[in-house]
């Protein structure tokens, strides 16, 4: 069990969030009740009250016993103070006021010169209006070229810091055009005590895209100290650049880098980590371990181009390294696309080719799969009620094998190689659907043609056509007042496919012919192109929608009955596929945020469900449930388990600020937790500290796995990917409110759901 214990994740903007971003904050902790005033109207006329006023000159005022002074957008008042009318300056002030239209400050002696746009402040304090910020100065200084400086400055957010935080520096510089800044002696408080330091830090002090250095990060892991320092670099109005140098203490140095493009209404990303010399794969011969991945969509007049490309130096570096991609690649992931695809329009239709590689993530099968090139060209016309379409598709599948530099790959022993199909695949598809509608009912005839040739690197060519047809009938009733709305449609119909002996050809690409429930009524080939099923059949269902000020509800049904022996699926599945299926999906969704969803498809002849699908949430302000199961039937024939486990999640917030969060996965055919997670929190209106605990176990041996023809290194790669999964880890988390942005870790496990799977 590894543990990871990831600390101190100090997020610091610094003096930027004082002038760009507010802070929410419950009245009971606001600090600025007794400096916040109105904010002075803007008047071009000066206005002067004094107790007493004395003249020094025609145009120098000497004001005692209280003044106050209204200046353009300016008003300025204390104990005593000198004015200038013509140089518009305000000098001697002592245990002056200041309340501009962004700020107000209190200080026990300055000057001010409105037309040069100069101050020099004493011993005082700050605010920043509607930012709920406060700092403490020994002395503040403002020049003409919009250069601040303040010595010996702190600034929070809380009423009491002794219950909070506070930030201290000796000295801050800042650059009010340039909106940069550098903070020298930086020190955070918790509690009143200090938990991190640094000599000197810059930053960005605008709410407008400024090149500069972005918050660091700190954190303890198994592998050591891990500093993070993002540097900003805005490139142009829409490109912009993220460069993070890295070092991870027992691992090595590298960097983070994302660069961000605006392409219309596209986001483009480019993500890419780096360690050079990974101290923890090889000790006696360092390596260099990488990850990248490259999401792009240019939309050029009528063509279009989209690029989708992840690439990794070896399947476990991103389950070894942690990352702060803006898009990450998913970890979870079984492989990482590499897919190029450009499309425009072609004499009344459509042409697309596309390149497709696929690396797969297992340092046991280090394999990767590529469709390319793939081009493919189709067409519709419209006659009136019939449709006529034409679609032709050419790709070309080939494996290559992906040299490891760090693990010992599978041997050809077991024959995997070998059961990889590669070779070209040509189709063409030619149909017509008529659409007849009139009052009562809908009609929807269909017929299509299908023909594939393959011509197979192993030198066997095949070729076949295929007749497809589906007749529909649709009856629709709607029902609608000034409550309530509900919509209810009736399908029946018959299909037919002819049957072709397709044993001997590769399966290129395919998918569960029980996947997904909701496919029951689409024309969808069930195995993909490779298999095409013959087919023939009655169906009958239905739809229903009830919608109501309070509540919606879906209902889906559906009952599939085969006339004939499916020959295909016979082979396949090495058991009778004359099977009556039926499907049922139905959802139940509240205003209040409770909702109920319930699927299932159930095999009538052999009293068998074939998946089920089962979950409870509900949600309000205080408190999020979640109640979650699943089950898939697996087949011995083509090595699938049964898929069968359930999740709870549970949010709570109690009084005080307190907040408990909890849940697990587990599988029930393995009586085992695979995931777990336990999460405390404590929130005010200046602080939140939080504490979580997860848990992931994976089991290391797979009942239909034969580990016995592994050799001694392909068991230890095996070994040290089920360890890199089956981690322990500890995160504490401290916000600064006002100074890092809100995490909310409770969202990420909940959008984790096994529905999701």
């Amino acid at each position: 069990m590894k543990i990871m214990i990831r600390s101190f994740v100090c997020s610091v903007y610094l003096l930027a969030v004082c002038v760009t971003y507010p802070i929410q904050a419950n009245d009971e902790c606001l600090i600025n009740h007794d400096l916040m005033d109105e904010i002075p109207s803007l008047n071009n006329q000066t206005t002067i009250n004094a107790g007493s006023i004395q003249v020094l000159s025609d145009a120098t005022l000497e004001l005692r016993n209280g003044f106050e002074i209204k200046l353009e957008d300016l008003h300025v008042n204390g104990d005593q103070a000198v004015f200038n009318e013509n140089k518009k300056s305000i000098n001697e002030i002592l245990n002056g006021f200041i309340s501009g239209q962004n700020y107000l400050s209190k200080f026990e002696k300055g000057s001010i010169n409105s037309l040069a746009d100069e101050a020099v402040l004493e011993s005082g304090e700050v605010l920043f209006r509607n930012r709920n910020i406060k700092f403490e100065f020994k002395e503040l200084k403002e020049s003409t070229q919009d250069k601040f400086k303040i010595i010996n400055t702190s600034f929070t957010s809380c009423a009491d810091t002794q219950k909070g935080w506070t930030v201290t520096a000796d000295e801050v510089q800042l650059n009010d055009e340039s909106g940069r800044g550098i903070l020298k002696n930086l020190r955070v408080k918790l509690f009143n005590t200090t938990v991190f330091g640094f000599p000197v830090i810059p930053f960005t002090a605008t709410d407008k895209r400024t090149s500069g250095f972005l918050e660091p990060e700190i954190a303890f892991s198994s592998d050591g100290w891990d500093a993070y320092l993002p540097i900003y670099i805005v490139t142009s109005e829409k490109t912009d650049l993220t460069f993070a140098p890295r070092t991870i203490n027992d691992r090595g140095n590298g960097f983070e880098l994302n660069l961000r493009n605006l392409s219309g209404f596209n986001q483009n990303n480019i993500d890419v980590i780096k360690i050079n010399n990974d101290k923890q794969i090889s000790k006696a011969s360092n390596k260099d371990r990488w990850a990248y991945a490259i999401d792009h969509k240019y939309d050029l007049g009528k063509l279009n181009m989209q690029i989708e490309w992840s690439k990794t130096s070896d399947p476990l570096v991103l389950n070894d390294i942690e990352t702060n991609f803006d898009k990450s690649i998913d970890r979870r992931a079984h492989f990482l696309p590499q897919k190029v695809a450009v499309d425009f329009p072609l004499i009344g239709g459509k042409f697309k080719i596309r390149k497709e590689s696929y690396q797969i993530i297992n340092p046991l099968f280090p394999y990767e799969l590529n469709k390319s090139p793939a081009a493919n060209f189709s067409i519709e016309k419209i006659f009136g009620a019939t449709s006529y379409s034409l679609n032709l598709d050419s790709s070309e599948f080939s494996i290559d094998k992906v040299p490891l530099k760090f693990y010992s790959a599978l041997t050809n022993a077991n024959g995997l190689l070998d059961k990889f199909d590669t070779g070209k695949r040509n189709l063409a598809t030619a149909k017509m659907k008529t659409v007849l509608n009139n009052r009562s009912y809908i009609a929807e005839i269909e017929n299509e043609l299908i023909y594939k040739d393959y011509d197979q690197d192993s030198g066997k060519n095949y070729d076949g056509s295929f007749i497809k047809s589906k007749i529909t009938f649709r009856k629709y009733f709607s029902k609608r007042d000034n409550l309530k709305q509900s919509n209810f449609e009736l399908l029946s119909g018959f299909g037919y496919t002819n049957y072709r002996d397709q044993s001997s050809l590769p399966v290129f690409d395919s998918q569960f012919l029980f996947g997904r429930s909701h496919a029951l009524f689409s024309n969808s080939r069930f195995l993909g192109l490779d298999r095409i099923i013959d087919e023939k059949y009655l169906f009958i269902g239905f739809k229903h929608l009830l919608d109501t000020q309070n509540y919606r509800i879906r209902t889906n049904f559906g009952l599939k009955e085969r006339l004939e022996p499916s020959k295909v699926l016979n082979k396949i599945y090495g058991s009778d596929s004359e099977r009556d299926i039926a499907t049922f999906n139905s959802s139940f969704h509240t205003n209040n945020n409770l909702s109920f969803d319930v699927g299932a498809t159930y095999d009538q002849d052999n009293s068998k469900l074939e998946r089920s699908e089962l979950a409870l949430g509900f949600a309000n302000e205080k408190s999020k449930l979640l109640l979650a199961k699943k089950f898939l039937r697996g087949n011995s024939t083509l090595n699938l388990q049964n898929l069968n486990y359930y999740e709870f999640g549970f949010e709570r917030e109690f009084i005080s600020s307190w907040k408990v969060i909890s849940g697990f996965k587990r599988d029930q055919g393995m009586k085992k937790n695979i995931d777990a997670f336990l999460g405390l929190g404590y929130e005010s209106c200046c602080l939140g500290l939080r504490v979580y605990v997860s848990d992931k176990r994976l089991i290391d041996t797979n009942t239909l796995f034969d580990v016995s023809q592994l050799n001694e290194n392909e068991i230890y790669a095996w070994k040290e990917m089920i360890s890199l999964e089956n981690k322990s880890r500890i995160t504490f988390e401290f916000e600064l409110k006002g100074l890092s942005s809100k995490k909310n870790k409770l969202t990420r496990f909940f959008q984790k759901s096994i529905l999701n799977l």
